[in-house]
Order: C-alpha cells, then structure tokens, then sequence
C-alpha cells in the first residue's frame, strides 16, 4: 500500500504534532555513531524501543513516533522519502548508522532481515545476532535499505545499516508479546530483548573479523 504522505512536510502539514506524532532526539556528545527509528511509536510498534535501548549512551538516537490510539500507518513515510530535517541532521553528521524498523514476517518467525550500504557493518551485526541466537536473513530487495536516498545511507560514509524486524520477533521483546503502546511504554521488556540490544552493542566496540557466512570470528 502506497504511503499516505510523501515527505515530511507533507505530513506536517497535515498531522499534528505532540498529539498524532513525536520527534524524539538523544545526543551523545562526540558519538560518531546514531541509531535510530523512523517508524517508532505506533507505527512499527517495538522498533523505537530497540533503536533508543541500542544506542544508549553510545550513539545518538532519534526516533519518528506515531502517537494516534489508531491508524499510525497513516504516518509511514518510505525511508527513501524520509526527510525530517532533525533525524537527517543526525544521520549526515555520524559515520555510521544503525536503522531499525518493523516488517510483518511470516507468522511466528522471529527474524531479522538486514541490509544497508554499510557492508562491513551489516556483517559484524549479522555475526553479533547469530552468535547471540538470533535468525538473521539478508534483507529482500523490496527492505535492502541499499538505495542511496535511504535514510540509513546519509551518513558522512554515505552508508549505513537498515535492521528489519519481523513481528514475532518485536513481540518477543515484550512480556506476553504485547505490542501495545501502554506495554511500550511500561519499560517492561523480556530477557530477549535485553540480549538482542546487547547483541547490536556489540557490534559497536566488534574487534573481531567476520568469516565469509557472516558469522563472527573473535581474533586479538
């Protein structure tokens, strides 16, 4: 389905924000690194959570929240077309970027399609996931975040790393896999979750090589 707005402005124009949707920033000072979540709140539900959590105290962190009790879908705006100018900013002034988002999946699957311009990053991610337990797949061209105009790609290194989480897997993050917005906003979250986000941190200080599977490989 076709997104309701094409940009930003458009949807400013239109939404209200504070009541339909929040731009929310953490700025690390001297983080080299951002992450963050252009589908959080109700759009992506879980994306936001993770982005913030994964980034934290390391990275810069923004996040585009839907705040509507229904019809956050309506605030979806394709990363290719994303251009709030708070998230761009954050994103062209970091070398690296780690940008999580929801996708369906198939039923009970929790996996993560990763993808991105950054390949050397998206390997140590896929090496750090799986040697953490988690499925990981390369991303399916209509989510490979390679597109030069994706958000994930304004960095200074003109490339960065685009996380596409299945539902299942955004479910296992909350108690019950309760996506809604008052478990969101609870701060209760699962072990899975706390080792998912440890998994992505790690990739941030990864030292190690990353073998031609994509799994990780400690050295030194």
């Amino acid at each position: 389905m076709a997104d309701l707005y094409g940009s930003y402005s458009e949807l400013a124009a239109a939404e209200t924000e504070g009541v339909d949707y929040e731009r929310r920033q953490v700025l690390v000072a001297g983080a080299t690194w951002c992450s963050l979540a252009v589908h959080g709140g109700g759009i992506e539900g879980g994306s936001g959570k993770a982005a913030r959590a994964v980034g934290a105290g390391l990275m810069s962190h923004y996040e585009f929240a839907g705040l509507k009790p229904s019809g956050n879908a309506d605030l979806h705006v394709t990363s290719t077309n994303f251009d709030e100018p708070v998230g761009e900013g954050i994103v062209r002034a970091s070398r690296h970027c780690l940008s999580f988002h929801g996708c369906t999946g198939t039923t009970g699957l929790a996996e993560t399609a990763v993808g991105g311009l950054d390949v050397d990053l998206v390997a140590r991610v896929t090496g750090r996931l799986r040697s953490a337990g988690f499925s990981v797949v390369t991303a399916p061209s209509e989510i490979a975040g390679t597109h030069p105009a994706n958000i994930c790609n304004k960095t200074l290194a003109s490339a960065g790393v685009q996380l596409e989480l299945s539902r299942a897997q955004r479910e296992a993050f909350f108690p019950g896999g309760d996506l809604t917005r008052a478990m969101r906003d609870s701060g209760r979250r699962t072990e899975t979750f706390h080792a998912y986000v440890a998994a992505v941190r790690a990739a941030f200080q990864d030292r190690g090589r990353v073998s031609s599977d994509g799994r990780l490989v400690i050295s030194g």
